[in-house]
């Protein structure tokens, strides 16, 4: 993957910090991807704050601050349609709902699947793997709109998935990795429960923290 292969040539300084990345052609060519998929995965790294794309000049990997973390530079590519704070009002209201359904509806099945994703989710934090991370925080939350048995939900989620999963992407510090984890964790356990009430507010309190820790306030309803 794309993404994968340019995240880790950033963190191992293969790619030096605040110097500009190679003409995309040659990129692409090391990449063995086409120029499209670059031109994707180098806007998922600017979502994520990896790399500063800035037009005429070219793409920069981001510089470290004093404590080792790559300055957040995050990029939201839909500023035209919707802000990061309307995406995680949405999402505070719908998901919350969906996750109170999904207690009530879901097989042990089900269960089973949202469990592996918290392993891929774990992994994905240890081995600070940022763009995993996102995509399968963004399929947990898929799963759960889809288990609440809500057809008009999961449609939502699914017009809207490039939206909503450029939300998993802002940029969280590294020592906050493992929260969203934890909150995932606190939300799976009410769903196996099938605790309505719990579920609901887990997932609430979950995207309420989340959106706190892109610098979004959202009012919480607890």
């Amino acid at each position: 993957m794309a993404v994968t292969a340019l995240q880790k040539m950033i963190e191992e300084e293969q790619l030096a910090p605040s110097a500009p990345l190679p003409p995309q052609r040659e990129l692409a060519k090391e990449l063995d991807v086409s120029r499209a998929t670059l031109r994707e995965a180098l806007s998922i790294l600017a979502t994520i704050g990896l790399v500063s794309i800035e037009p005429g000049r070219g793409t920069f990997v981001r510089a470290k601050n004093d404590a080792g973390e790559l300055t957040p530079a995050p990029s939201w590519r839909f500023a035209a349609r919707y802000s990061p704070a309307e995406v995680y009002q949405f999402r505070y209201i719908a998901e919350s709902h969906a996750a109170q359904l999904a207690a009530m509806n879901h097989t042990d099945a089900e269960i089973e699947e949202l469990q592996e994703n918290l392993q891929s989710f774990r992994r994905a934090a240890r081995e600070l793997d940022f763009a995993a991370f996102a995509q399968i925080d963004f399929e947990f939350h898929k799963l759960i709109m889809r288990f609440s048995r809500n057809r008009l939900l999961a449609d939502m989620h699914d017009s809207f998935a490039r939206i909503l999963l450029e939300s998993t992407r802002l940029p969280v510090k590294r020592d906050k990795l493992w929260d969203p984890v934890m909150e995932h964790e606190r939300i799976v356990e009410a769903l196996t429960m099938s605790d309505p009430e719990g579920a609901g507010y887990y997932m609430r309190r979950h995207l309420s923290r989340t959106a706190d820790r892109v610098g979004i306030t959202i009012t919480e309803f607890v």
